[in-house]
Formats: structure tokens, C-alpha cells, sequence
């Protein structure tokens, strides 16, 4: 995945908005801790906003999707993707490049190792980027079992992972295709033939 330019230029029709890669190095603002205080993190997070300049990036860490908040930025020119990790803990990517609610028409669903998953018209895709070891693989095994026949598997991940390939082959799977990208390196998977 590129990084391209702003105000969702560059993403991929259905899949992780591009900006989100720049999102994934930023340390989220955690506010749960606030609201089990009984404090509304509102103020604080109105403070951050202010010290983003365009093309910066906001991550916070909430106990539900932040709806109401993810509206109020979005009239400030900020983007937004959310994706739940646990009962109780959502993170959300703010990006302040013009406003547009990526997930409004995104059909993305999060696996129990925290891989987003979604298709596209090459395949189905998973992003195993900033997952630990070895919920990547775990992921990715887990997503070729429930495959279908016929079915590309497209993989999203910071490196070539050199152990997978001997578990695709003992599934009867093949690494068919490798593309290096800056900050993704893409794995095309498919049924041996």
C-alpha cells in the first residue's frame, strides 16, 4: 500500500484507507481510563486536535466506536477508521486531511488476532501489520482454512514472513506472488494447483 497524497486519494476500494499507515506508528491516546474516573475526555481530546496540523494524525483508545466525536472532527477536515480489538476497547485513526468517513461504505471485519479483513476484485485481503508474534500467522492460517475454492488470499505485512510458507505448503497453499512496498510488503496466496 502506497502512501499517497490526501483526502482519501490512494485507497484501495474496500480495503484500509492509505493514510492509515502513517495512524499505525502514533501512540494512541488512551481515554478509558478517564471515563472509568467519571471525567468526560472531550476537553482532552479537543486539546490534542489542536496540536494536528494538516496531515497529522490522532489515535485514541475508547471503550465503544466514538461516534458523536468521530462526527464533531469530521466537520473539523479530520478522516477517520475505527476497528474494535476487544470486548470494551476500540482504537480509532484520526487523520486531518479534509474529512471523509472511510468506513461509511467499508465492509471490514476484524479476526480474533486483531487482522482486518475485506474483499476486493483481486481477492480477499488481510492486514497483519503491527500484529505480535504469532498472531500474523495465526491470522493468516486461520483465513486460508475458511477459504473457499478458487479463492485468492491477498496478505498485508510489514516483512516477508519466512515461516509461512512451509504451513501454506502443509495446507496445500503456495505463496504465488510477492510485491515490496515502503511500508507493505504483499503476499499473493493461492491453492496449489
Amino acid at each position: 500500500m502506497a502512501v499517497e497524497g490526501v483526502s482519501g486519494e490512494g485507497k484501495e476500494a474496500g480495503g484500509p484507507p492509505e493514510w492509515l499507515s502513517l495512524a499505525l506508528e502514533s501512540p494512541p491516546m488512551d481515554v478509558r481510563p478517564l471515563l472509568v474516573q467519571g471525567v468526560d475526555p472531550f476537553a482532552a481530546v479537543m486539546e490534542a486536535v489542536a496540536g494536528i496540523e494538516f496531515g497529522g494524525v490522532l489515535v485514541i483508545d475508547a471503550p465503544f466506536n466514538p461516534s458523536p466525536l468521530r462526527r464533531i472532527l469530521a466537520a473539523r477536515g479530520f478522516s477517520s477508521y475505527g476497528r474494535k480489538l476487544n470486548e470494551g476497547h476500540w482504537r480509532v485513526f484520526f487523520h486531518l486531511d479534509g474529512g471523509e468517513d472511510w468506513e461509511s461504505g467499508a465492509e471490514v471485519e476484524v479476526g480474533p488476532e486483531g487482522a482486518m479483513t475485506w474483499r476486493e476484485e483481486d481477492g480477499l485481503h488481510i492486514d497483519v501489520r503491527k500484529l505480535t508474534p504469532p498472531n500474523p500467522m495465526l491470522a493468516i492460517l486461520r483465513l486460508i482454512e475458511g477459504a473457499g475454492p478458487g479463492e485468492i488470499v491477498v496478505v498485508h505485512h510489514e516483512r516477508e514472513p519466512h515461516f509461512l510458507a512451509p504451513e501454506l505448503a502443509e495446507r496445500g497453499w503456495r505463496i504465488a506472488r510477492v510485491s515490496t512496498e515502503v511500508v507493505n510488503v504483499r503476499l499473493w496466496l493461492e491453492r496449489e494447483s
